[in-house]
């Protein structure tokens, strides 16, 4: 059975004044009165013109016919393929073939007549005048050129899809059909054994191409061709990066040397203006970082001059120190630092042994805070700088007493030399609270000037 679109010569998406038209031309041509010498050919033509216009010209009998095509063209013509069919899953085997030759039984020659084979069985279910109708790449020889044959039979054949209708593995007969209902049922059931046999045929011959391509000697060969090529680039590239490595180290050692020539003009240049400076105002850069250090030295002792001892505090300004050493808690932090340093100094002196002293200094200083240890120290400075104004003369207590007399007078003695001790620490505990209380003004003087 011929197919009502190859009849009338129209596509099969061409809408109806194509196919009117077609119908036309078709029904002058084989018309009976026509073709007088003809007369039987030209009549059973013209009945086949005229019963596909029918079909095509009505919009559901046309549509019915696009559903139920391939199975009203092949299922009778190709009811018993099956059996015609050669089997692809032999040529699975490097014993299909013999060497890589161009012989009978040779790689190139065998698997030619596979694919050839292939495509031959599509061609009956090709449409004709649509895109699929051509012939599949060919597979070529040993000598053929990998860009014009090879890469187009690889690139087409890996994307195969098998035209093979497959309306003999159609379960039901759609024209047994007792209603529309059933008819699309059967339909549904036909088009899903369809389309589960076309895609078993893909996938086993896109699996064939892809072990011919694995053993083919032209893509090996090509495939080292393009690793060579690689790897003379890749080496190019190193070249070329460590040749640019060389010239910016290059250009580094010069920009290095270049560098160290102007720092050394630089040097001449200011050993130069520190002598001019030195011939005509006798100083040179040397006494200005001395007089810089001097300066940073007394704004060191400036800042130790804001500092409270007493309350352990640090101020910015001098009205703010002045303000603080006015207030009650200050003056108390300050009358039980006096009693704390009395306590200090008369501890020291029961104390006979240095080595313990310097044992609990140490012991201590690890327990106090950074502030604390300033303030500690600086305790101990002023405390060794107010005796060291006023120390103890206990050499005219032993002058004034005459050898003979000294052994019946050293009672009296004692008693009045711890007394002397007692007013003197009590006359520094004072004075340390009137300098205490003269650094405001100490500062405020060193400010004005």
């Amino acid at each position: 059975m011929e197919c009502h679109y190859a009849i009338l010569g129209v596509e099969l998406n061409a809408d109806d004044g194509a196919i009117k038209k077609a119908y036309r031309k078709a029904a002058l041509k084989y018309h009976p009165d026509k073709n007088p010498n003809c007369l039987e050919e030209a009549t059973e033509k013209f009945r086949l013109v005229q019963a596909a216009y029918d079909v095509l010209s009505d919009p559901q009998e046309r549509a019915w016919y696009d559903r139920h095509r391939e199975e009203i063209l092949h299922r009778k013509k190709y009811e018993n393929y099956k059996e015609n069919s050669f089997d692809l899953w032999e040529y699975f085997s490097p014993s299909a073939y013999k060497g890589f030759g161009d012989d009978a039984n040779g790689f190139y020659a065998v698997y030619r007549d596979v694919f050839k084979k292939i495509d031959v069985e599509d061609q009956p279910f090709k449409d004709e005048g649509s895109a699929g109708d051509e012939w599949m790449p060919c597979f070529g020889n040993s000598e053929s050129d990998y860009d014009d044959v090879v890469h187009e039979f690889y690139s087409s054949w890996q994307s195969y899809c098998t035209h093979l209708s497959y309306v003999w593995e159609s379960q039901y007969d759609v024209k047994e059909a007792p209603n529309r209902r059933v008819a699309r049922l059967v339909e549904k059931e036909n088009k899903k054994v369809r389309d589960k046999h076309k895609k078993k045929r893909n996938e086993l011959v896109r699996e064939l191409v892809s072990f011919v391509r694995k053993r083919d000697p032209r893509v090996k060969a090509h495939k080292a061709e393009l690793e060579r090529i690689a790897t003379e680039q890749a080496v190019k590239a190193e070249e070329r990066r460590m040749s640019e490595m060389r010239v910016k180290a290059e250009e580094a050692a010069l920009y290095d040397q270049e560098n160290f020539e102007e720092l050394a003009k630089h040097n001449e240049r200011v050993s130069q203006l520190e002598n001019m400076m030195r011939d005509e105002f006798g100083f040179s850069s040397d006494e200005d970082s001395d007089k810089s250090d001097q300066n940073s030295e007394e704004e060191q002792e400036y800042s130790d001059d804001m500092f409270c001892v007493a309350c352990n505090k640090m101020f910015k300004s001098v009205m703010g120190m002045r303000n603080h050493q006015k207030s009650k808690k200050h003056k108390e932090n300050m009358n039980r630092l006096k009693e704390e340093m009395q306590e200090e100094s008369s501890v020291d002196d029961l104390t006979e042994d240095p080595n313990c002293e310097e044992i609990e200094d140490e012991v201590d200083d690890r327990k106090l805070t950074k502030k604390q240890k300033k303030q500690k120290r600086q305790q101990q400075k002023l405390l060794s700088n107010m005796m060291e104004s006023e120390p103890l003369k206990t050499k005219d207590f032993e002058e004034k007493i005459d050898p003979v007399q000294k052994s019946d007078e050293v009672p009296k003695l004692e008693t009045e030399f711890d007394g002397d001790i007692a007013e003197n620490e009590k006359s520094i505990a004072d004075d340390i609270g009137n300098t205490l209380d003269c650094n405001a003004d100490n500062e405020t003087s060193v400010i004005s000037d």
